[in-house]
């Protein structure tokens, strides 16, 4: 299996300058490269005061430089809020700066507050979203493009610089509903599974995808999903550390309002237990949960969100090399 890392977990300190905790993660994910993770992914959001969510394309593009080898990933951008002629010219030049090893993970947004900053809003998300697709696809070709859609027209458009990748950078669609698996198993090239469902929902969601898959005659998917993690030598340390961070995250996604009701339950209403919707334990226990997704649900990449992750860069690096040594052999 493929295993990613949460880049905001090592820059989401609003005590410390940016540009320091940014240095400060290169270096560490200079020596991830040899631990056996294999991509590096950055979420988005905006005006999120107090928490600080740095833009995904700029840290990825400074992280580049120092993390051959890892594939970098938007996880994910909202594709939503933008224009995509600008994200199609961004997808192109940061996989050019990566030499290919870029994978523009996208999806709808929430906030009530960025849509409206945005000029837009919910009810146009589905629409906006799967028309930049289209749009971007046929900019990437390289061609002359023409195109006239409900929310962006393009005259004798063409890029000026196309991506390294063939016929485009992968794209994976972020999905927490019904209408989003079989979105992605339309128009992306994987669905990746968010960190808030339990894993009951997981398995329902993954039945969806590949019934969606298997609809569509030679189409291949691919089933991805963020997840939380908390892992320690023993199982109590793990539940123990992960408990508070585990309700901050409740918290913060609580005042995103991130519950809809065409999405599964995030259990932002009351407690859940952890080992329900998080990886959880000692590395045997952590192995289970996964190898279980992969067996069950065809789970062939996880991206680590690290409740426990510790504050120092040393602890940092012995945390990761937990994983490395201990939880990675133990997968497919």
């Amino acid at each position: 299996m493929d295993v990613g890392l949460y880049v905001r977990d090592y820059i989401d300190d609003p005590t410390r300058p940016l540009y320091e905790q940014i240095e400060e993660a290169a270096e560490i994910f200079r020596q991830a490269r040899g631990m056996g993770f294999t991509t590096l992914y950055m979420p988005q959001h905006f005006i999120a005061y107090p928490t600080i969510w740095p833009q995904p394309m700029q840290v990825l593009s400074r992280l580049a430089p120092d993390t051959d080898g890892l594939r970098l990933m938007t996880g994910i951008l909202l594709l939503t809020y933008h224009n995509p002629v600008d994200i199609a010219e961004q997808t192109a030049t940061l996989d050019q700066i990566s030499n290919g090893r870029f994978t523009l993970g996208v999806g709808l947004g929430y906030v009530e507050k960025e849509l409206e900053a945005f000029g837009t809003n919910r009810a146009e998300r589905v629409s906006r979203l799967e028309e930049s697709i289209a749009l971007m696809k046929e900019l990437w070709t390289g061609e002359e493009v023409n195109h006239e859609g409900r929310h962006w027209t393009v005259r004798g458009g063409r890029l000026g610089i196309t991506p390294v990748q063939k016929p485009h950078p992968p794209i994976w669609l972020a999905a927490q509903s019904r209408g989003a698996v079989r979105r992605a198993a339309a128009i992306a090239d994987a669905c990746l599974l968010g960190p808030q469902p339990n894993w009951e929902d997981i398995d329902q969601l993954s039945t969806m995808y590949w019934e969606a898959i298997a609809e569509q005659p030679g189409k291949t998917g691919y089933l991805a999903a963020n997840r939380s993690i908390s892992i320690a030598r023993d199982r109590e340390t793990a539940v123990f550390q992960a408990i508070a961070a585990g309700e901050a995250k409740k918290g913060l996604y609580s005042n995103f309002n991130m519950q809809e009701s065409s999405t599964v339950d995030f259990g932002l209403g009351g407690a859940r237990e952890l080992a329900d919707w998080t990886v959880v334990g000692s590395p045997q226990d952590c192995a289970e949960t996964i190898v279980r997704s992969h067996r069950e649900n065809g789970l062939e990449y996880i991206g680590f969100g690290c409740l426990n992750l510790p504050n120092e860069k040393t602890a940092r690096l012995e945390y990761l090399q937990l994983i490395s040594e201990e939880l990675l052999p133990l997968l497919p």
